[in-house]
Formats: C-alpha cells, structure tokens, sequence
C-alpha cells in the first residue's frame, strides 16, 4: 500500500511538472550550516480568489472553521465576507467603520473590527449590528499619554480581547470582554545597537538614554490559545510565540533583518510570515525555518508574486490566503504533495510520535534526499527502535550533533558491556608483560645490550629529539642554538609531519566536534591555513630581531619553531582519535585538550624566541609584540601587492585585447 501511494505521489509530481515550470518563484530551505538550497515547490499559485473587483485596499484577512474568509477593506471602509468559492454573501460595518485594519471572527461568529481611524474596537454580530465598542482605557495604569490605535486584534477562548496598537512600545494591550484594561502583554526587550551604546555613553542628553523597545506590528493565536506577535526594527525576537505569562517560547533569533507585516498559524503549529517584499516564510512550531517562496510582483501582475503585501491566512485544508494591498486582489496557494507529507510528518513528530512518522519522512526523502529536519526526525524513529547504527547516519545527514550524541552514547554503552571486560585483560596482561619485560632487562641486561648494537642514525635521533622539549624547552633550545642537536633536515621532515597532523586533525576529527563538513575542505585553502602563518612567523621574527640585536640565525629560527610546536605533534593526533569516542556530555575533555596543547605551543614558543636570541623578559615580550606586528605588515604588503598585479595583468590584457582588434 505504502508503495502504490508513493507512486502516486511521484505520477502527480510528473503531471505537475507544466504546473511547476510556470511558477515564477523558486522554493528555498537552508541546510545547518546557513547554505540555501532549492526544493520541490511547496504551495503552488492558484490565481485571484474573490469572484468581483470590489477590494480597494484589503488589510487584514481572517479564515473561520468553515473556511470562510472575511476581508477588511480600508478602502470600502467595511468587512466583505466570502465562501469558499470566492462568492461574496455578506458585508459588514459600511458606513460606520472610518479606517479598519485589523479583524477577528470569534466561534459565535461576532467580528471584532480594529478601527484604526475611529481609534476603537468594534464588535459586529452576523445581522450586521453593533454589539459593543472598545474605546481608549481609562485606566490610571493605561497611562493618560498612552495612544490608542488600534491595528490588529485577537480574542483568546475566556473573550480577553489582545490589541496590537501603533507605537504602543509597553507590548500588547490586554483587555476583559467588559473592555476593562487587564495590563500590557509581551512586552518586546530592549536592544541597543553597539553604535547607540557608545552614542549614549559618550553623550550628555539624558534622553538618549531612556531607549523604548520596538512597538511590536501584528498578531495571531491559535488553536490552543498561543499568542504570536511580529515586530519590525529589531534585533531580536522578530517572531514571538507566548505563553499565558507573556514570555517568549521560541529562539531569540529565529530570524533576523526581516520586516515582516503579518503571520498565521496552522492547525499544527506551523507558522507562516510574510515580509514587505511578499517572500513567505514557513517555520515549525520549533521555530525552525523549513521553506521560503513566493515573493515581490514588479509590476508584471504575475500570480503567486505580491506588490504590497498585507496579510496572511490558511485554511484548515492547508490553503494559504496572501492581501496584496496594491493590487487590491486576495491570492489563493495550494499544498502540493510534498509539503503535505512534510506537515502530516511534522504533526506526528512534534507529538512524539517518532516510529509512526517515519512512513512520512521516508516519502519525504524519496522526493528530496537533502531535507535536514526529515533526516532528523528519521535519526530520532531510529533511536527509538534501538536502530542506533542507522540513527547515527540520518544524524550525521542532518548535521544534528545533539542527536549523533544520544545514539552514540547508546552505542558506545553496548560494546562497552561486551567488550568492556575483555578490553581490561587485554589492558592488565600487557601491564604484566611490560613489567616482566623491565625486570628482566634489569637482571640480564638483554634490552639494554640489543639496543645498543642497533643503529641509531643521527636524523632519527634528532627527530626523536622533539619529546624532549616537553620536559626541558629551554635546554632543548640552547643545544639548538648551539648546534649541538637536530638539522634542517629534520626539521623540514617535522614540517610535513606539521601538515600531515594537521590535515589529518582537520578531516578525521569526531563528527560532534567538527566544524565544517568535508564537502568545505579545499586543500589549498587548508595548506595556507596551516603553512602562512607558521612562515610568517619565521619569516617577521628574523627581520624583527636582526634589527634589535637578535643572536639567532634564520636557520636557528627556523629549525626552533617546528620544535616549539611539539606538543601539537606529540598529542594532536591522539586528541583526534579521543573525539571519535567522545559524546557532547564529555565535551570538555576534548576542547580543554585542544586548549592545553594550544597553550602549551605558545608557551614553549616564548621560551624559543628568549633562548634563540639571548633575550632577557622584556625583551622576548617586545620581539614578540613587533613580530606580530611584522607579521599584519606582511600580509598587507602581499596584499596590496595582489591587487597592483591583478591590476597590471587586466591592463595588459585589454591591451593585447586591443591590438588584436585593430590589427
């Protein structure tokens, strides 16, 4: 049965294809690391929904259980209220709303009208008569100076009516269904912008210093009473789902640099936000950006394209709703079959339900094997089944390292209970062994007298002679200095055995403490990493310290550096082979290691550039100072140099271009 429906899916994605070529947006997805990345089109235009031309200016729209839509038309001051063929079959409040923006439908069917230019709410019943009207609080904790214009309203279940008002930068404004004010809602936080913070430290006008948060700009609730709330201009907290205490429950940066004017929720959670420039953007009930599509209209008049967008609605089928105020026009957008799996998919997983979706995740792949949150969601249905080998890999698919963590620590448990045991025999038979081994070399001097008949050629013992400088660097440095151990031979061998650790480090470390895939790796880009700045270094010291009395050679510079790096050789790679063992609960471990040996390079480092030149303290802290500094000059002299050549080189060119024209 599974296969004939994913069948039939991949049938109608076929005969959509003539669909699909005509759509004139892209559908985009980002992977974890920021990449954007197209996908199957998610909503499909549908055309004009309303059968007459009456819109003007629409607003604010709003979709019942009954999939009714109403509209609020500022420029037919009223609310036109259509089926769900686009027939119009009722209108409200003509010729007594002034400048409504905002609308709510409550399960009576009451309409509550935000009329921005009566600054009032306005309740209209089904017989188009005026039930109630909501004018400024006068409440003493309102505040006497406190505006009141309304622009979007919500009704929760109780009949708490919460108003979005312009410039209301105290948050949402909270009123009873008697209209008595109950307080201020969600208040947005206050986000100083480092150039208004140094602005208002180095300034005397006090009133730069009573910053207000940003006033937010629409609102929604769904089915289980969670306001949401949009605001624009600020830094964080664009997209706010509330809790009954008014705090936020999403990520402080599920997104960021978007002016959105309006979001809607569906029956599962999933909310969808439109900008000015009419691009839709879908998130989970996670906060997770899934797709973005459609986008602005340049006055081509092109379905599926927006010039002023104005709101958004969906319907419980799934059919999305967006005003374009411009236009005066409502556009309809159908679910295609892919996002439909996505949803039924999302639905079950945000219930917990992780084997029972994965039937879903796995028609989702089939369409579209690069989508994140399917992989994880098939990783955690995995997880659930005690399936870790195959979690493990739909983890590392969707670069989710908090779950690659979980089924990794699953596993490891396992082999550590069937193997645990005899990995200690091994470990204590080897112990007794080289105990055994010790005793008798002391007793028959057989060790001792075999390793002494054996060749010992002086490169491996000055390559040897890298150990040495993690107990004595400064004595190793003095027999540098004095050319009493090791070559520029070796030392040139330590530096590819450099390159090669670092390269190795680089692509084999465990996948929960990598930092970027392979699929970023440029082996060039990589070699620079590591060559430039050890060659600079080398290259800036000896200039630096010739010019301030530096005893050591270029060789001697050159041959202590790869040495002072020694605890990088010695331990990186078996730091490396730690972090495949290693889950997120002993991170630590991992990147305090990495700290250690960082820390340890520059520490013998400093002891090379005292010992290599004879420095005294301050000395060695001075040279060290001018060589990084020598080290900034280098590179924008070989910068600046690129740029004269690129330049020389496209001068040259237009040349040749030339006469090969003329002649």
């Amino acid at each position: 049965m599974r296969k004939l429906i994913l069948v039939l899916m991949v049938l109608r994605l076929m005969l959509q294809t003539q669909a699909y070529a005509s759509i004139p947006y892209p559908t985009v997805t980002y992977e974890d690391d920021g990449t954007e990345v197209l996908t199957q089109t998610t909503f499909l235009p549908l055309g004009q929904f309303q059968k007459d031309n009456r819109l003007i200016s629409p607003e604010d729209l709003f979709i019942d259980h009954q999939n009714q839509v109403y509209v609020v038309d500022s420029g037919t001051k009223s609310v036109l209220k259509y089926d769900q063929a686009g027939e119009e079959i009722a209108e409200f409040g003509a010729g007594v709303l002034v400048q409504p923006t905002g609308l709510f439908v409550s399960e009576q069917g009451d309409l509550f009208v935000a009329d921005y230019g009566a600054s009032k709410i306005v309740q209209i019943n089904q017989d188009n008569e005026i039930v109630n009207e909501y004018e400024k609080p006068d409440s003493p904790l309102f505040g006497a100076r406190s505006s009141f214009k309304p622009t979007s309203v919500v009704l929760d279940r109780r009949g708490n009516l919460y108003v979005i008002s312009e410039g209301s930068t105290n948050g949402i404004i909270q009123l009873s269904k008697e209209g008595e004010f109950l307080g201020y809602y969600g208040v947005n936080r206050t986000q100083n912008a480092f150039t208004s913070v140094i602005q208002e430290m180095l300034s005397l006008d006090s009133r730069l210093f009573s910053r207000n948060p940003p006033a937010p700009q629409n609102i929604a609730i769904d089915e289980q009473g969670l306001i949401y709330s949009i605001t624009q201009g600020a830094e964080i907290e664009l997209i706010k789902k509330l809790n009954v205490a008014g705090d936020n429950m999403l990520p402080l940066d599920v997104a960021s640099g978007i002016s959105y004017v309006d979001i809607t929720v569906d029956q599962h959670g999933n909310m969808f936000a439109i900008d000015t420039d009419g691009i839709i953007h879908e998130y989970d009930s996670f906060g997770n950006l899934l797709f973005l599509f459609s986008g602005p209209d340049e006055g081509f008049n092109q379905w599926g394209l927006s010039q002023q967008a104005s709101s958004i609605a969906i319907d419980t089928n799934g059919f999305l709703y967006v005003a374009d105020r411009e236009r005066g026009i409502i556009q309809r957008f159908g679910p295609t079959a892919f996002i439909n799996e996505v949803h039924a998919g999302i639905a079950l997983f945000k219930e917990g339900l992780y084997v029972e979706s994965r039937e879903y995740w796995e028609n989702v792949l089939d369409l579209n094997t690069s989508f994140g949150l399917a992989h994880t969601a098939m990783g955690r249905a995995y997880f659930k089944e005690q399936r870790y080998d195959e979690a493990l890999e739909q983890y590392k698919l969707a670069n989710d390292r908090s779950g690659y963590s979980e089924a990794f620590w699953e596993r490891r448990h396992a082999w550590l209970q069937n193997y645990l045991g005899i990995f200690i025999l091994v470990l204590i038979g080897l112990m007794i062994s080289w105990s055994s081994l010790k005793y008798a070399d002391r007793k028959t001097g057989i060790v001792f007298s075999l390793r002494e008949r054996l060749p010992s050629p002086r490169l491996l013992k000055d390559l040897a002679f890298v150990g040495y400088f993690i107990k004595h660097p400064i004595d190793g440095f003095y027999y540098i200095r004095k050319g009493e151990r090791s070559s520029v031979l070796s030392a040139g061998i330590l530096y590819v055995l450099l390159v090669l650790i670092y390269l190795y480090s680089r692509l084999q470390t465990g996948f929960i403490f990598t930092v970027a895939g392979d699929a970023d790796f440029v082996l060039v880009r990589e070699l620079l990493i590591v060559i430039g700045p050890v060659a600079l270094f080398i290259v800036s010291n000896y200039l630096v310290s010739t010019i301030n009395d530096g005893q050591g050679r270029f060789k001697d510079i050159f041959i202590g550096t790869i040495y002072a790096l020694a605890p990088f050789l010695l331990f990186m790679v078996p730091v490396t082979l730690l972090s495949k063992v290693l889950t997120l609960n002993e991170a630590f471990i991992y990147q305090y290691s990495i700290v250690v040996i960082f820390g340890w390079c520059l520490l013998i480092l400093y002891f090379m550039v005292k010992e290599i030149h004879n420095y005294m303290i301050s000395e060695t802290v001075r040279n060290i100072l001018l060589t990084i500094f020598g080290m900034i000059m280098l590179v924008l002299v070989g910068f600046i140099l690129y740029i004269l050549l690129n330049q020389v080189i496209d001068f040259l060119f237009s040349v040749v271009s030339e006469v090969m024209v003329r002649v």
